[in-house]
């Protein structure tokens, strides 16, 4: 296994950023060391250049997701990507989902209890991304990021920020109850619960694709609950009727604040006079489009 423990010099060192077409890529760590039996974030940093950008877990109308694949040290473990809530992002007809400017893509790893001060514990990931404009670019880089085992880990300044921001838009797990309630193309979400946020500067994004449209929602009260309208997706398949609905609810009226909740799925069957309606007229354009970023990036990406 490229990533080994072995016996040191105290210190902290990670391979430099990777450069590539309209993105720099890093491997950095929140805390300058690891402790024994505890666990930490590591993070994949992205600098989009200017009007660029790359992809949440559902991307939207086109794009692919950011993927990542370690290889650690025997005895710890990483887990996915804690998504932090995704921007809604125009290309020309198209609604796709992702970050730019700068951010993070944190990664919890949980740490042995038997790593013992002194040693050393070498991480190496490769990763794959797509990142687009107008046009897309798939990219890949292979980077390491080497830690101290330490009884007390000190906090990086150099990504306390960047680590920050990435923690306050984490969607936070909260108990509200509701359904996403279908009427042939359109798809009620009701949600109540305590602290459920204003509707100024709201939005919401289904986690698997291919069940909304992508398209903005609408929100409204109802008495205690909120009440989100959004269109069924056009490529949504009858044979894989979902019985949840994932769901992020951001909020952006006070710095970015997410909560993940889950749905009860509900069909009521539309009329003959629905059924029958043509497709929207933009299914093309969209489905082109997607067809012909993913192509583009299937030997990179893989």
């Amino acid at each position: 296994m490229a990533a080994l423990l072995s016996l040191l010099p105290f210190s902290a060192g990670n391979a430099a950023p990777v450069d590539a077409e309209h993105l720099t890529v890093e491997l950095v760590a929140e805390s300058t060391a690891l402790a024994p039996g505890g666990s930490a974030w590591l993070g994949l940093r992205l600098k989009h250049d200017p009007h660029w950008h790359t992809y949440w877990i559902n991307p939207g109308d086109s794009g692919l997701p950011t993927k990542l694949a370690w290889r650690v040290p025997p005895g710890y473990a990483v887990d996915e990507i804690a998504w932090p809530a995704p921007q809604r992002l125009r290309v020309g007809e198209l609604h796709n989902f992702g970050y730019d400017g700068e951010m993070l893509l944190p990664v919890r790893v949980t740490v042995p209890a038997g790593a013992q001060p002194g040693e050393r514990a070498s991480f190496a990931l490769d990763a794959n991304w797509l990142v687009c404009e107008e046009e897309c670019i798939p990219g890949k880089a292979t980077l390491s990021l080497d830690l101290p085992i330490a009884a007390a880990p000190a906090p990086d300044p150099r990504w306390q920020a960047l680590f920050a921001a990435a923690h306050a838009a984490q969607p936070q797990a909260v108990d509200w109850t509701g359904a996403a309630t279908a009427h042939g193309d359109a798809v009620e979400i009701r949600l109540t619960g305590a602290n459920l946020p204003p509707l100024e500067a709201l939005d919401a994004f289904a986690v698997p694709e291919q069940v909304l449209a992508n398209t903005a929602m609408t929100f409204a009260r109802d008495g205690d609950a909120l009440v989100a309208t959004a269109a069924r997706s056009e490529y949504f398949d009858k044979s894989k009727m979902p019985q949840t609905l994932d769901l992020v609810v951001v909020s952006r009226a006070e710095g970015v604040r997410a909560w993940r909740t889950r749905v009860a799925w509900r069909e009521v069957e539309q009329t003959a006079a629905a059924a029958s309606a043509p497709p929207h007229p933009s299914r093309r354009t969209k489905a082109v489009w997607r067809s012909r970023s993913r192509s583009h990036c299937s030997a990179a990406c893989s």
